[in-house]
């Protein structure tokens, strides 16, 4: 029997860093609205993996995913989870290649 990560990781996994790559990028062009420079707000990584978990679980009750979801055994936890985990690596992935 494979648990709700090995079910819910390859199939959200790409779609998690998409919405994390977006995420990160209206937050370095919004400032452009105001006027300011291009990267001018400095996002906290804790803040971005959350938001990335709170889109993506968003994004699963818009999609209607959520009745297959739970009918595959897996929470809105655990969906919520794959989602910021997702942001997590990619937050570290960010801080390398940039340091």
């Amino acid at each position: 029997m494979r648990s709700a990560v090995q079910i819910v990781l390859p199939v959200v996994a790409l779609r998690a860093a998409v919405l994390w790559g977006l995420i990160r990028l209206v937050f370095a062009v919004l400032p452009l609205a105001g006027g300011a420079t291009f990267g001018a707000i400095s996002s906290s990584p804790i803040a971005m993996v959350l938001l990335t978990g709170v889109v993506g679980l968003i994004d699963v009750h818009v999609r209607g995913e959520r009745i297959l979801w739970a009918n595959l055994g897996v929470t809105p936890e655990v969906v919520c989870a794959v989602y910021a985990a997702v942001g997590v690596s990619a937050e570290v992935l960010l801080s390398l290649i940039i340091r």
